[in-house]
């Protein structure tokens, strides 16, 4: 691995012991979060199903985090990182709540974040 390659983490998803999907973390060890504008990511979160369907891309920014659902985006307020049980739950909850439109899952995956980022927040 050389200096500023992304880490990739690639992980099985399991709900209530079935495995339900797969949740792919990429990490940029060696980006400076305070040297770039808003416009680059730091980490993302990619969710698929089972036949490596897109589910979801959730990518964190300097101030906010992106959420990524076929068409529809919306950004979640917060610019904490997730800890690793974090990305299972929304992954876990991103495959639940699959067939739902993409609009709708932008919106409850956004809600799901900010109740999160504000739990480690206070």
């Amino acid at each position: 691995m050389a200096w500023g390659d992304p880490v990739r983490v690639r992980t099985a998803v399991h709900d209530r012991g079935a495995h339900v999907g797969y949740l792919t973390t990429v990490g940029y060890p060696d980006r400076d979060i305070t040297a770039f504008s808003g416009g680059t990511p730091y980490f993302e979160i990619a969710v698929s199903d089972l036949q490596e369907k897109h589910i979801t891309l959730l990518q964190r920014f300097r101030q906010h985090w992106l959420v990524h659902c076929g068409t529809s985006y919306d950004t979640a307020d917060g610019a904490s990182e997730l800890k690793a049980r974090d990305t299972i739950k929304l992954a876990v909850f991103a495959l639940r709540y699959r067939d739902q439109e993409p609009r709708v899952l932008v919106a409850a995956l956004k809600s799901h974040i900010e109740r999160i980022l504000g739990a480690d927040v206070r």
